[in-house]
């Protein structure tokens, strides 16, 4: 499967670079990252929204633990319960991250495995066209090699920068993302330990995939800048429409006082709401 998608990648990174002035690889990987984010942008969105709802529904859990104390079957039942009621899905988003797991690690065997120094011409299909060589070159530094290497060459320490802003942006997007992670009940020693470790996570994973942009191939580095990049601007926009439509929940549930259901649409928000006796 891997191995398949790999080489459907370096297709599309071939067939970019044919269409590319100068045939610049990594204005093709740059391409088919974005497009990659594109392609995820709805489950994307579920999976932040799936976010959202449990950062809300933290005070209804901790008070179902502390009504069901000591019987774990009924804290379940009574949180799938809740859940069922918000809507909410925690399996719902795995599929597709699972789904882009795989694309990009297909995605990433393009760099590993096959690599770009030469076209493979085996490794094409016959319907693609392709130019006459590849322009692994970005400014000044050749993207076939590592960062370990290019320190060592005419780049010098200015190739520094590729594992120093992979870091720095996977820093911020892990940030960025901690926005909608359900805030721990205070006293539960499960939830300080979760929220402890994923502290130590987001600052802790930027440094190492840092660390391994340094050893591979530069290449590597352009598609975590591009992707991380995408993300945080995915998410940035993604969290306002989110932040909107819970304000706009929240002032509509305020200013009902009839007795039917109604429908409003405001913002660009639409929501039915049944309103309390």
């Amino acid at each position: 499967m891997l191995t398949f998608l790999t080489n459907f990648f370096y297709n599309l990174l071939v067939f970019f670079a044919y269409l590319i002035p100068g045939h610049y690889v990594w204005i093709s990987i740059v391409i088919i990252t974005v497009l990659i984010r594109l392609a995820f942008l709805k489950p994307t969105y579920s999976m932040l929204k799936t976010q959202g709802k449990q950062k809300n529904v933290q005070k209804d859990l901790a008070a179902i633990k502390e009504k069901y104390k000591g019987d774990q079957k009924a804290q379940q039942q009574a949180t799938m319960e809740l859940y069922k009621k918000e809507g909410i899905n925690p399996l719902g988003s795995c599929l597709p991250m699972i789904i882009q797991i795989i694309l990009l690690l297909g995605f990433y065997g393009v760099f590993t495995k096959i690599g770009f120094a030469t076209i493979h011409l085996d490794k094409l299909y016959s319907f693609i066209p392709h130019p006459p060589s590849l322009n692994a070159w970005f400014f000044g530094a050749d993207l076939t090699q590592t960062v370990a290497q290019l320190v060592k060459g005419p780049v010098g320490w200015v190739a520094l920068l590729f594992p120093i802003l992979t870091g720095a942006t996977q820093m911020y997007q892990s940030i960025q993302a901690k926005a909608l992670q359900p805030k721990p009940t205070p006293g539960d020693k499960t939830a300080d330990f979760s929220r402890a470790l994923n502290t130590q996570m987001t600052y802790f994973m930027p440094l190492l995939i840092a660390y391994i942009s340094y050893t591979l191939p530069s290449a590597l580095s352009i598609y975590w800048i591009t992707q991380t990049i995408a993300m945080v601007v995915q998410q940035h926009f993604m969290i306002k429409k989110l932040q909107d439509e819970e304000a706009v929940v929240e002032e509509i549930a305020e200013a009902l006082d009839a007795k039917s259901i109604k429908s409003f649409n405001k913002r660009g928000v639409s929501v039915t709401v049944r309103e309390k006796k």
